[in-house]
């Protein structure tokens, strides 16, 4: 049965009209079964609360470090001045020019470097404990979001298997009650319906490949699609058939597509014979064409 060109776009408005329909009601489904929700597991292990006393040891963290850092540079300065002084005032008392002046900016300097070696001391020690309990957060914070993680993993897949039911079940019956349609009446709107239907399982395998593997599911699928253009290409583009008849269109030889001309009986590269006669007006004719070019037979 032929159908007019307004027909055949119609049919195809159709299918895609119902295929948008289908795709927003597919999206609706998932709000049906209830979506995990990743605070709760963080909740439920306590990680809020831990985030929460991570953030703060490493602002107390960060404080510590620069008094150290500036406990260390005084300590730097101080170490200098009292080395200075002291051999200063040895050189002194080895010349017997000490004098009282010079020992007391030597014990000055002396008690000035004892006191920001303790004040390092202090500071280093403060700054490596809160340093170390600081660590000791971020391990255990890390092993109670790896298991959060896994929890909330096992949650969303079962949700994702939930869904992926639900739209079978609206997209099969669909597929079966169209196939069963095309079956006992091949029209044109049974057509549409087994196409709509068609292209409605491919987005549903389509978007479930996506959503398990993303873009490993969809390379596998690209190279699969691809094996099988090329398995088609190869199948029907380099029949033997066509390839002779290209072969012979270009004047070539139909075994080895060496070139040849129209008065050649054989092949002067692979010997392969090039003309036969017709069966019904004996004229010589290529090898390999359906149809004689001389009666048409």
């Amino acid at each position: 049965m032929e159908y007019s060109r307004i027909e055949k776009i119609l049919a195809s408005l159709f299918v895609v009209f119902l295929l948008l329909a289908s795709i927003n009601f597919l999206r609706e489904l998932e709000n049906i079964p209830q979506r995990p929700n990743y605070e709760y597991y963080q909740e439920k292990y306590g990680i809020k609360a831990l985030l929460e006393n991570q953030s703060r040891l490493m602002e107390l963290d960060r404080q510590l470090f620069e008094v150290y850092q500036k406990a260390e540079s005084n300590l730097t300065e101080a170490e200098r001045v009292y080395l200075f002084k002291r051999e200063e005032y040895r050189v002194a008392l080895e010349s017997r020019n000490a004098t009282e002046e010079l020992k007391t900016e030597y014990l000055k300097a002396k008690e000035e470097y004892e006191r920001a070696y303790f004040q390092y001391l202090g500071a280093k020690s403060a700054y490596e404990q809160t340093h170390e309990k600081l660590e000791e957060l971020n391990s255990k914070i890390q092993e109670l979001m790896q298991k959060a993680n896994e929890e909330y993993r096992r949650a969303y897949n079962a949700y994702r298997l939930k869904v992926l039911i639900l739209k079978l079940l609206f997209a099969v019956p669909i597929f079966i009650a169209s196939l069963l349609l095309l079956r006992r009446y091949k029209n044109i709107y049974t057509s549409s319906l087994i196409a709509y239907s068609s292209l409605l399982l491919i987005y549903l395998l389509l978007s479930a490949i996506w959503s398990t593997v993303q873009l490993i599911g969809l390379s596998l699928f690209g190279a699969f699609a691809t094996l099988l253009a090329l398995y088609y290409l190869r199948k029907e583009y380099f029949k033997p058939e066509r390839v002779y008849k290209r072969r012979i269109a270009q004047n070539k030889c139909y075994n080895c597509g060496f070139p040849v001309k129209d008065d050649y009986l054989y092949c002067p590269n692979c010997g392969a014979k090039l003309k036969e006669k017709c069966e019904h007006c004996g004229a010589l004719k290529p090898i390999h064409l359906q149809f004689c070019p001389y009666c048409g037979q």
